[in-house]
């Protein structure tokens, strides 16, 4: 169907381009918080140093923003390491700025190894775009004048009070991290027991029961990185207690439904250390392979870099800050390729809007303190909108950033200022486009097939642990803490490959489905009163092992999905067998 002509995929982009988002609720507070942090920064570089200098602190004031839905114990040592990158990419930055092929390397490293490591060990947003703009834009400003050391000073002390006065907020609310993510725990395991088995939807019911567990995770997560294994504290124990509680909730409904109402060791829940998050080193492999979701963001964003700065260089353009800049806020996020290129096109449409704002305060000639009060302003107006219509966001970043690149020269030339911009955002656009389209042909096939190896593979573990008898051991916890991590993985990944390629993994929703009922089946079984009598966990161990020694290298050829599904309802049904005779001959067969 077309509209006015136009086929309806375009139409339809057209739209989601343009679409302006409702605003979230409580939106302001967050804008308002960011705000009130950067003017810390701006003041504390005011005080020490210069009034005239503040307006370079920008952009690493902005990352006391990052993890603020981590507890504060753990929120601590992402933004110290966090804080100690950031001044390391720009003390490299501002070191080999006037010399093209040294910053080039130092920028392209960076742009690899933060995009890698962050989205390996934290993912969470606004990401690691920071530390890359950092780098870019402290590479520019010793080529103005501005000298290294004050280049560093400036952002050690802006980016330190920032996060420290975050932090500070933090503690002095009474972190509700943890309840927040109990209490949505509760409201999605409570929407899934509501249900009836056997009435309404199976597929609803299924998303119902696949976002409990995704939930139940997540608060114990967040649970364990707050208070640790033995949360000592009347609060925490009652949200322990409360989370434990709905996981027992959790497991008699999924028991109830698909395994014979077997009885839950309730006790044994509560009283046990579970789930959590996997250890940094299971993250760090995982993010390092060259098959996953992180290595793929770090390699777009590498590649993107290099081209950029070959452009400019190549072509003469001039100082490629900017257009990395662009690359960084392009390409540091995880997604679709049509997401990343509507991302791309408002960088574009916002820098030539907020050009227009720069012009408007150089010709005001706005100096001093009222400066500082108008990058404030442009602060608030950017954490109102941008998450409503990326290209309006764009309209307040791109005066913030010429005010900052501007600092000690404020009386260039406006009309070349805006040219140079407009033609490196173009840069940096285009050759963002150019490394999401070209190099990522067959990508998200080979990243859906990788994920759900490793997430069959993370099955096959629990299940012989399962039929040893060592589900409840310390080696037990951790392949069922692995398995529910990799569910979560997979579920992302589908997600994000599937907008990429909708016809070709169109079918991959029907395998998602089978082997989230499979794994969420087995790990309420790790907790019944009487394990080996609710599964036959050996025979559906056995016929896996079967279906992952068929299955072929992960590669960009696609595999049945359909199939795949249909022998993971066949692995359910053997676990399910009353008669284990029955049960082994269709193993054996």
């Amino acid at each position: 169907m077309a509209t006015w002509g136009v086929p309806e995929t375009v139409s339809r982009q057209v739209l989601t381009f343009t679409e302006i988002k409702p605003v979230e609720p409580g939106r302001w507070k967050f804008a308002l918080e960011a705000t009130f942090l950067t003017a810390v920064a701006l003041t504390a570089i005011s005080l020490v140093l210069s009034p005239s200098l503040a307006i370079i602190g920008l952009t690493g004031a902005f990352l006391a923003t990052i993890a603020r839905t981590r507890p504060w114990r753990e929120r601590l040592v992402i933004l110290s390491t966090m804080y100690v990158g950031y001044l390391a990419s720009v003390t490299l930055g501002a070191l080999t700025g006037s010399r093209p092929w040294l910053l080039t390397i130092v920028l392209v490293l960076i742009s690899l190894v933060v995009v890698l490591a962050y989205n390996a060990l934290v993912n969470e947003q606004p990401g690691p775009m920071f530390l890359i703009m950092g780098a870019a834009i402290a590479s520019y400003l010793p080529t103005v004048h501005v000298p290294v050391h004050t280049v560093i000073e400036i952002n050690a002390l802006g980016t330190g009070s920032a996060c420290a006065v975050s932090l500070l907020i933090q503690i002095a609310r009474r972190d509700t991290t943890v309840h927040d993510a109990v209490d949505d725990a509760q409201e999605a395991v409570h929407a899934y027991t509501e249900t009836v088995p056997d009435q309404g939807d199976p597929a609803e019911r299924g998303l119902l029961r696949d976002r409990a567990y995704a939930a139940v995770f997540r608060a114990s997560t967040v649970l364990e990185a707050a208070v640790g294994s033995k949360p000592r504290s009347r609060r925490w124990s009652q949200d322990n207690l409360r989370l434990r509680q709905l996981h027992a909730d959790l497991v008699r409904r999924i028991s109830l439904a698909g395994l014979h109402a077997a009885p839950v060791a309730a006790d044994e829940m509560e009283g046990q250390r579970y789930l959590g998050s996997p250890s940094f080193a299971y993250l760090l492999r995982w993010g390092l392979s060259q098959r996953s979701l992180p290595w793929l963001a770090a390699r777009r964003l590498a590649a993107a870099v290099l081209l950029t700065c070959a452009v400019s260089y190549g072509l003469h353009l001039g100082h490629p800050y900017w257009a990395v800049l662009t690359t960084a806020l392009i390409i540091t996020v995880g997604a679709d390729r049509l997401s990343l290129t509507h991302r791309a096109l408002h960088r574009l449409a916002g820098t030539l809007a907020g050009v227009l704002v720069f012009f408007a305060l150089h010709a005001l000639h706005v100096r001093g303190l009222l400066l500082l009060g108008v990058a404030l302003l442009l602060v608030f107006l950017m954490q109102m909108v941008v998450v409503r219509n990326y290209a309006l966001g764009g309209i307040f970043i791109t005066p913030m950033a010429l005010l900052i690149s501007t600092a000690n020269n404020p009386y260039q030339p406006v009309g070349h200022i805006a040219g140079l911009r407009i033609l490196d955002t173009a840069v940096g656009a285009a050759s963002s486009l150019i490394v999401i389209w070209v190099s990522s042909r067959g990508t998200p096939v080979i990243l859906v097939r990788r994920q759900y190896r490793r997430a069959l593979r993370a099955l096959e573990r629990v299940l012989v642990m399962l039929a040893d008898g060592e589900q409840s051991t310390p080696a037990g916890f951790e392949a069922r803490r692995d398995l529910s991590f990799e569910q979560l993985q997979c579920a992302q990944v589908l997600q994000i490959a599937q907008v990429d390629l909708p016809l070709t993994l169109g079918s991959w929703g029907e395998l998602e489905a089978a082997l989230n009922k499979l794994s969420y089946t087995v790990l309420a079984a790790c907790w019944t009163v009487d394990p080996p009598a609710t599964l036959h966990a050996d025979a559906m161990a056995a016929r896996l092992q079967r279906i992952l020694s068929k299955l072929p290298p992960v590669s960009r050829t696609l595999v049945d999905a359909h199939e795949l599904a249909k022998d993971l309802h066949d692995v359910l049904r053997i676990g399910m067998a009353r008669d284990r005779a029955a049960s082994a001959d269709t193993v054996s067969g």
